[in-house]
């Protein structure tokens, strides 16, 4: 009796039906998860001004992957916007009171040409640093994009706004570079073009490892591809420069006569 209650069931066919109510039990449950999850990064609190600096500065891992949730593109804007119009004060104060002046004669220039060279540049200075803040937005807008791109090529999945907020984001540790030239412009206005370029350089290592953690944050990427989207275009560009230079020279050794 009970061998034949067992083949009955064995021999019971499964209801097609069943099946698919479970699986769509299934898909729902999963459907479900995922929209909790997406829920609940979207409704993380947003950050304050003093959070978005101080933790990109000071704590970028954890920060940089609360903004990569929910990236604040008006804040960013206004934060970057408030650093560039410091720093073309910045700059304006010191090409008047100091910097520039004695720039000529620590590039080795004649006494007489090196103050004519001075005098050029300071005057020239507040075009050049409204130049230069104009082409810093046009570069973050464009940057931002190449930058996109690459990291999708690379196997990244991330939102453009992402990319564009965590590039203008690497750009605050120039802020600590505005006391600096203040501080040498008035200190030691000898040493201000040395003093700079050391502390320039030391920003801009700190920038480009706060772009490497960001685009990893925004396009969930390894830490080695995120690196390779950073590099990418400057390699590019100077593989570009290169073979510029030897194809210009190549072409003018053509036109150099032979008994030269």
């Amino acid at each position: 009796m009970t061998d034949f209650k067992d083949k009955n069931l064995e021999e019971q066919p499964i209801n097609p039906a069943k099946e698919e109510n479970i699986s769509d039990c299934s898909t729902a449950e999963v459907g479900v998860q995922e929209y909790a999850n997406q829920a609940e990064e979207e409704n993380y609190p947003p950050l304050s001004y003093y959070d978005i600096i101080y933790g990109v500065l000071f704590d970028p891992l954890k920060t940089m992957g609360r903004i990569a949730q929910n990236p604040p593109v008006g804040a960013t804007f206004l934060i970057v916007i408030a650093l560039a119009l410091v720093e073309l004060l910045t700059g304006l104060y010191t090409s008047a009171y100091g910097g520039t002046r004695n720039l000529g004669l620590e590039m080795g220039l004649p006494f007489t040409q090196a103050m004519i060279f001075s005098e050029a540049l300071r005057a020239a200075a507040p075009v050049l640093a409204f130049l230069g803040t104009i082409f810093y937005f046009l570069k973050w807008f464009f940057y931002s994009a190449l930058l996109h791109l690459l990291a999708e090529f690379y196997g990244g999945n991330g939102r453009a706004k992402t990319v564009f907020v965590m590039y203008g984001l690497a750009g605050l540790p120039g802020a600590l570079l505005i006391p600096l030239e203040v501080l040498t412009t008035l200190a030691i206005p000898r040493m201000a073009t040395v003093v700079n370029t050391i502390g320039g350089l030391i920003v801009l290592v700190w920038g480009i490892a706060l772009l490497t953690i960001g685009i990893r944050e925004a396009h969930k990427l390894s830490t080695g591809r995120a690196l390779a989207v950073v590099f990418t275009p400057v390699v590019a560009l100077i593989v570009v420069v290169v073979v510029t230079i030897v194809g210009a020279l190549t072409a003018l050794s053509s036109f150099i006569p032979s008994g030269w």
